[in-house]
């Protein structure tokens, strides 16, 4: 990645130079440095809970304070854009959201402020599928019965996502092309506030990663109608997958880390190694088994490349949605 050329001072590069040191593991705490972790989502959703899991192990690679801190707002623009701003001294990183983060700047609506240029990777974590639920109650039993029950009350039925152009919306609306339907769509800011309403009945379904689905499933709130990968999720047994019900509908979250553009060679190099050792240890392993969150972890190339084929592959459908006017 390119130093941007105000970078390129001689005193700007000994300015950068002090954090490259200070990120060696135990020297950060001995500089009093403090990592700040964005997560641009409310609490009590999967990337709040995935960054919370991994921070103390990242704490012990760095051998210093890492703070998480939840930056809410605009489907993760708020957040995300906040990151891209920051000093690249490898001092402020996000844990985002895929393919959210690529939606928010291919939607010309959004004017985001950032692109894939403004940040620099770091690591994936995970690779979360979707799965569509409703509430424990509900007498909704399959995908075909959610379908009728749309057909019965056409921009009626309300279905609840994490965040516009986000992978819940964007399977949503396959579902939608593919069934012949349109849902009443309500969109939040995040998985909890999501949750919250259809918990509360101000929704009817909604679509989750499977380990947030999962986790309300064991406390016996939700029920899975559908899990949105190309076979059953270990983590959800005996539901079946949306192509079984005969919706080829394979979606899920990318959840990865970023700083912002410009971060030094050797700087990008020593967090993505405190991150992928904390992402390896055993014990973030048997948590993330806890959580029921498959980890999916990619170096800084190889997560570059993923993002670089998801741009590509999003950048036509986002284009035809934004001339429907579903980006609004």
């Amino acid at each position: 990645m390119t130093t941007p050329r105000h970078l390129a001072a001689p005193g700007r590069r000994a300015v950068l130079a002090l954090p490259a040191i200070a990120l060696a593991r135990g020297a950060l705490a001995q500089a009093g440095r403090t990592l700040e972790l964005i997560v641009p989502y409310p609490p009590g959703g999967g990337n709040d809970i995935g960054a919370r899991a991994l921070a103390p192990l990242l704490e012990r690679e760095l051998g210093a304070p890492v703070v998480v801190l939840n930056r809410p707002g605009a489907g993760s623009q708020i957040g995300m854009a906040q990151v891209a701003r920051a000093r690249p001294d490898g001092l402020t990183i996000a844990y985002g959201l895929w393919p959210q983060t690529t939606t928010l700047y291919l939607d010309p609506a959004r004017q985001a402020g950032f692109t894939r240029e403004s940040f620099t990777p770091l690591a994936l974590h995970v690779t979360d599928p979707g799965a569509i639920v409703v509430r424990a109650d509900s007498p909704l039993r399959s995908l075909a019965d959610m379908v009728a029950a749309a057909k019965a009350r056409p921009d009626d039925f309300r279905m609840s996502d994490n965040g516009q152009l986000g992978h819940e919306h964007l399977a949503s609306i396959r579902l939608q092309r593919l069934a012949g339907v349109s849902f009443n769509q309500v969109h939040f800011n995040g998985a909890g506030p999501a949750l919250t309403a259809l918990l509360g009945g101000q929704t009817e379904a909604a679509i989750f990663a499977v380990g947030t689905a999962s986790a309300q499933m064991r406390q016996g709130a939700v029920r899975a109608l559908a899990v949105l990968s190309p076979q059953e999720s270990p983590f959800l047994p005996g539901v079946p997958t949306a192509r079984a019900q005969g919706y080829d509908i394979v979606a899920g979250s990318t959840r990865a880390f970023v700083g912002p553009a410009g971060l030094p060679p050797d700087v990008q190099a020593q967090l993505a190694g405190a991150l992928e050792r904390a992402i390896r240890a055993p014990e973030h392993a048997e948590r993330m088994r806890q959580l029921n969150i498959p980890i999916t972890f990619q170096g800084p190339e190889g997560f570059a490349a993923y993002w670089a084929r998801e741009e590509a592959e999003l950048r036509p459908l986002i284009a035809e949605l934004a001339r429907e006017g579903r980006t609004q």
